[in-house]
């Protein structure tokens, strides 16, 4: 006999709400096969409840997980008190301390507490002064770049990239297989990393044109005024020029290096229009396109690729494939968040803004 989804049920209370027999029903649908003596029972039940798919008052297996006095631990142990973060515990903790299922503490906080889950985000340290500088820039930032502004700025940054990156705790680090821990190839379940693993340091910039190149710095040299100045400043401007012409407005962060008095100069003195050390938000990578964006995307394409590169030759040419390959659509999208950014920065009065972006 085939079984009785929610939807037959339904087409059964309609006619049996008609004056239906089980019989009459059972003819309505011969295709469906249905048993007559389950006819039978739910037009019992609607005949007696008015519906055909409530429970009756009490029925069902009793709780023993989501009790009321459950609920209110779960509710107390779960959450951290406000400004007083990682005191809460975790829903396995919870679980062994009252002596139900994980699951269980899961079912309860979402379905019975209404709670959501959220993965932390990692934010720079802002104490408050560097807030009102953020709070302060912000603002003549947005005065200053007008959305057609916007497209002609050029945003640079540097970044390193490393044949081995870091393991993390991310979704990506977990797998699923059959059997034991044990009965598990070393291959699939280690993740190697060198404990000083080699890498490459870049240099580029995006603008709502395009990219500009991707300029490796060579291993060893540290890339201070000096070297950011005669090496890498020219570069980055002959890009800005491939792309814009004489029509750009520069932008660079708060490194050391960016904000010498050297650099300064030369910006000064071959650049048309700049973002000078003292109008770019200090600790503010959430507000450069290449750090809350490209990179990210750029270390997700490596994560993925295969074969990995094994050395830093390799890897350069990895790296260079993969910034070929992201689209000018991606790019130009990065590009405009960035004034959603700073006025979101605005109105968290300089704080960390992250959670306010939909």
């Amino acid at each position: 006999m085939a079984k009785f989804s929610l939807v037959d049920k339904l087409r059964i209370q309609t006619l049996r709400e008609q004056g239906y027999g089980a019989k009459a029903i059972r003819s309505a649908y011969p295709a469906k096969n249905w048993s007559l003596s389950t006819i039978k029972k739910i037009c019992g039940r609607v005949d007696s409840r008015g519906s055909a798919v409530d429970r009756k008052k009490g029925s069902g297996r009793p709780r023993t997980a989501r009790t009321a006095h459950n609920m209110a631990a779960v509710e107390s142990l779960i959450c951290s008190q406000e400004d007083k973060s990682g005191e809460h515990s975790s829903t396995r903790q919870i679980a062994e301390q009252l002596g139900i299922s994980q699951r269980s503490v899961c079912v309860i906080a979402k379905v019975d507490l209404n709670l959501s889950c959220f993965r932390r985000i990692s934010g720079q340290v802002l104490t408050d002064q560097t807030k009102l500088k953020r709070l302060v820039r912000c603002k003549k930032l947005l005065r200053r770049c007008t959305v057609q502004k916007v497209k002609r700025m050029f945003f640079t940054d540097e970044k390193m990239f490393y044949l081995d990156p870091p393991v993390t705790d991310g979704t990506s680090c977990r797998f699923w297989s059959v059997g034991k821990k044990k009965n598990v190839t070393s291959r699939r379940l280690i993740r190697q990393r060198s404990k000083f693993s080699r890498s490459v340091m870049v240099s580029a910039g995006i603008c709502f044109m395009g990219k500009g190149r991707l300029h490796f710095v060579p291993e060893k040299v540290k890339v201070n005024g000096s070297y950011y100045s005669e090496q890498l400043l020219p570069r980055l401007i002959d890009d800005c020029r491939q792309l814009m012409h004489d029509d750009f407005l520069f932008q660079q962060d708060g490194a050391p290096a960016h904000t010498s008095k050297q650099a300064q100069d030369w910006l000064e003195h071959h650049c048309p229009e700049f973002v000078n050390k003292d109008e770019w938000p200090p600790n503010s990578p959430d507000l450069n396109p290449l750090d809350y964006s490209v990179w990210g995307v750029m270390l997700d394409k490596y994560d993925k690729h295969s074969p990995k590169p094994k050395t830093t030759a390799e890897l350069k040419i990895v790296l260079q494939q993969i910034w070929d390959s992201l689209p000018q659509e991606f790019i130009q999208r990065t590009v405009l968040a960035f004034r959603k950014r700073v006025q979101a920065c605005v109105r968290s009065d300089g704080g960390h803004f992250e959670h306010l972006l939909s």
